[in-house]
């Protein structure tokens, strides 16, 4: 079998393997999501997806997100934006922002602001870096989103205010990133 080359208690079978990213010992569903992963498991993709999407353990939901990003499998991106979109994952979406980067995240640059200016700073972070990777912004595209980043960057008043330095220091440099980008010719 592809895949599968060596079974055993070692190397269970992706059928075992399945079994255990769907059944309830999260430590057990980690490990099995993470060697479909490695193995570049294929056939397994529709139930992982299906698991990122569903599970409301969050270190399963990385684990799948991690193993899919792993193997580039083009489905999960819009399985972990509308995840991103979803109050349940505030506070835990580093990992689901590190598992778009093999994706053009063009689409969600809107998203990517809110979460450098909104979540966690894990979240602003990869956040930050998914921007810096999209290679052409159109300018009706990133003129509302960096009036946006300003905005915040400079507010002193609440809801919008950014008193986190480090946020601040992200904001600050994507500012600054783009407007140096914006500088060169095209």
């Amino acid at each position: 079998m592809v895949g599968d080359e060596v079974a055993g208690p070692e190397h269970p079978e992706v059928g075992d393997l399945l079994a255990q990213l769907a059944g309830t010992d999260s430590g057990r569903a980690r490990d099995a999501a993470l060697e479909l992963g490695d193995r570049r498991a294929y056939g397994a993709v529709p139930a992982m997806l299906e698991v990122l999407g569903a599970t409301s353990d969050a270190s399963v939901r990385n684990s799948v997100a991690y193993a899919l990003s792993a193997m580039r499998v083009p489905e999960a991106f819009e399985v972990v934006v509308d995840l991103l979109r979803q109050e349940r994952t505030r506070g835990a979406r580093g990992t689901l922002l590190y598992a778009l980067r093999p994706f053009d995240c063009t689409s969600i640059l809107p998203l990517l602001v809110d979460l450098v200016i909104e979540d966690a700073w894990e979240s602003a972070r990869e956040a930050a870096y998914l921007i810096t990777e999209v290679e052409i912004v159109s300018a009706e595209t990133w003129m509302p989103l960096r009036n946006r980043l300003r905005m915040a960057y400079e507010t002193a008043d609440a809801p919008c205010a950014v008193k986190d330095p480090e946020r601040r220091k992200i904001i600050g440099f994507l500012l600054q990133f783009f407007e140096e980008d914006s500088d060169r010719p095209g």
